[in-house]
Parts: C-alpha cells; structure tokens; sequence
C-alpha cells in the first residue's frame, strides 16, 4: 500500500503540533491510528482547536511490520493532522509487548503543566496510561475514561479478572466519566464499576460513514469493478475482513458455501494473515469460489465492499471491529457471530441480517441459500443498515464529550 501523499511517513512526520495557549482537553492513547483521527479532528473543530492528543509511539504514523498480516502497513489515508497532537519519547525497549510497551514519563510533567480542565484516557493497560491517570489527579483535572473490552465467551473469571473486580472499583471513583461504545462493553465495564454505573456516557462505536458512502457504486460501476477483480457479474459476493486468524472462523463461510446448491456465489476476503494458504487450499478442495485482496488500506476496503452483497464476520471474540460499520455503509445484507462484541447493536435479526452462534453452521448455509437465491430477500436487508448505522456517529461521539466538558 501506498500512503496519501498529504500522510507524512517515516523520519519525514512532524512529532508535534502546538495547541492553543488554553486547552480544554488532552487526550491519550498509544499510537496514530485510521479510525481515532476523524474523531479527533471533528473534536478539534468542536473545541476551536483547544485541545491536544498525547501520543506514546509514532507506530502507525510510520509504516511498520506486522508479522501477523506478513506486510509493511503504510495507511492509505492520514492518521495525523487536522488538530493538535504530540509524539512523546517513548522509553520501552523495541520488543516490549503489552503493559510495558509504551512508558513516557515526559508526560507526567506535561499533564501537570497543562491548563485543560479533562483528559481523555484510552484504558489502563499501559505503564502511560497510568502516568496520565495519576498525574491527572494530581492536579485536578477531570477524567474521561474509555475503553472497548467485552465479555469473552463463556465469560470466564480467570485470575486476570477476578484481580480486575476487586482493583478497578478503587480505580473509577477517581474517573469523572466513563464512555461505552456497545452494549457488551457497557454490560462489561459495569461489572468493574460496582455502584458508579451513574458514570456512563454513550460513546457509539463508529467509523467515518461519510468517507465509505462516497465508494458505493452504481450497477454499471459494480460491473467494471468486478471485471477488474475477475469476480462474474452474476455472483452473490460474500465479503468478510479481519486478519485471518483461526479466531474469524473464516473457514466456515467456505464450509456453508459448499452445501448450496449454486456454485455463483465467490467470497471475497478482505485481508490477509497464517490462515491464508490453509483459507485457499479448503477453497479449492471444496470446489467453491474464492477472491483474496490480501491486506488493504480503508480506500481498497472501501472499493471492495462496494462491490459486495453480503457481509459476514464470524469470529469467535472481537471486542469492538469496525468491519461491521464500514460494511454497513453499503447495501449489505450482513451475518454476524455474538463473539462480535457490536453485533448486538449492529446486527438485527428481522431487519438487516442475522446472527451467528457456534453450531449454526446450518442456519448459516441455509441463509446465504436464500439470499442467492432470493436477491429481493438480499436487499430488503441491505436497506435496513442506514436507520441502524444513524444511531453510531462519530458526529455523536464529539457530541457527547463536549456535552461532558460543557456540563463541568
């Protein structure tokens, strides 16, 4: 992949821009990424500029490898610019994994020194994270938490989590606000919050839905851009995106395929990952039609759902993907697993699709049957995603953390 050439990469990025003399608002999290900077950019236009986002790595900013997709990611769109951030030095060794992975104790003092009156903080699973929590309340400033974590399957209470029940009630009474972005997560963070529930906020998990919307693409446009992709015109097209790990459980999309009685339907997997070869070789021992884009920036993502009918994503956990609302801005009928921490938000039987337990590998083949077979059934779901994807707005999202701000 390529980045935009407005992406400032490698050495080439600047490691700040200043904010105003008075912010309002510092925010931290760990690196750059595609999905938090068009929220920070409207937050920015909302607040005047008054605010500043904090970062512990330039990871994502520059291109980097990553072993589990097997290719140099360079984001196709900018993850920086547009307000005000900072780089910090970050004293982890190269390989530290998890909590060590982003310790910045410059930011201790800059937290202290700043004039905002709220810090937005992204989870506490750093040693960062924690320079920021404890330097915040020191010096009185507000604390907006958010974090994206929902229930394992089974719920287990592992040691992690039994230590997590008994610690983080102590943790949140010093939050002045907690932001939840689907109802697995907010059911999740209750269980930690003990009796501060009165704490949440909605904080919808969304993506930018105008950038995908300007992708769709007509009759005649679906037609060429499928010829490109050697995709038949008259081929039901189920498309799925993740990393292709065992966990997506992609291979039972090729599994159902394989019981239906046409063989026009290809699926179109958006991605790449270990279980890429084993993916193709079940493809051509089963005799059904496979398509692999490999890893894409959001531009090819975009590009390829535009030419879908179906969105399937079936993994066994996902805390909170943004696959499900980057296809839901195309007219996609969409099958979801409940290990998909938005499914149950996004997904909803009777009107766009359905959802998917372990063991319904039957149900799964007998849907995608009907939707091949029943194209007005297909879009008829499909045109149930606007109403649904209008209550998960980043427009919502800034709406809300400054009516936090506003409201003290």
């Amino acid at each position: 992949m390529t980045a935009l050439s407005s992406q400032p990469t490698g050495a080439d990025f600047a490691r700040e821009i200043a904010p105003t003399d008075d912010p309002r608002l510092l925010v931290f999290v760990g690196n750059p990424t595609q999905y938090h900077s068009p929220i920070f950019r409207k937050l920015s236009d909302a607040l005047d500029g008054r605010m500043q986002v904090m970062y512990g790595d330039d990871i994502g900013a520059r291109p980097f490898f990553n072993p589990e997709v097997n290719a140099v990611i360079e984001w196709d769109v900018p993850v920086l610019g547009g307000f005000p951030y900072k780089i910090f030095d970050n004293r982890a060794s190269s390989d530290s994994k998890g909590f060590r992975s982003r310790n910045n104790p410059g930011l201790i003092r800059h937290v202290m020194r700043s004039k905002a009156t709220h810090v937005l903080l992204h989870g506490y699973d750093t040693l960062s994270s924690w320079y920021v929590y404890l330097a915040a309340l020191l010096s009185g400033k507000k604390i907006i938490w958010r974090g994206e974590t929902v229930p394992k399957p089974g719920n287990p209470l592992t040691r992690n989590e039994r230590i997590k029940r008994a610690v983080l009630p102590t943790y949140f009474r010093g939050v002045h606000k907690v932001l939840w972005s689907c109802l697995n997560n907010r059911d999740y963070l209750a269980t930690h919050l003990g009796k501060q529930t009165d704490k949440f906020v909605r904080f919808p998990c969304a993506v930018d839905n105008n950038f995908f919307r300007a992708y769709r693409l007509d009759e005649a446009g679906r037609a060429e851009a499928r010829r490109k992709m050697g995709i038949p015109e008259d081929h039901m097209v189920i498309a799925t995106c993740s990393r292709l790990t065992k966990r997506k459980r992609t291979h039972l999309i090729l599994d159902a395929m394989a019981k239906m009685s046409t063989d026009k339907v290809t699926l179109l997997i958006i991605g790449d990952g270990p279980e890429r070869a084993p993916l193709e070789a079940q493809a051509k021992e089963l005799g059904v039609n496979i398509h692999v884009a490999g890893f894409v920036g959001q531009i090819d993502v975009a590009k390829h759902l535009a030419v879908s009918d179906v969105f399937a994503l079936l993994s066994y956990y996902d805390a909170s993907p943004k696959a499900l609302n980057e296809a839901m801005n195309f007219p996609l009928a969409m099958i979801a697993s409940t290990g998909v921490g938005t499914a149950r938000d996004l997904v909803r039987p009777g009107q766009n699709g359905h959802l998917f337990e372990t063991g319904q590998d039957a149900e799964l083949a007998d849907w995608l049957e009907e939707w091949a077979t029943d194209p007005e059934a297909r879009a008829k779901a499909a045109e149930a995603n606007p109403g649904i994807l209008a209550e998960y707005t980043i427009e919502e999202d800034v709406a809300n953390l400054v009516g936090i701000m506003n409201n003290g």
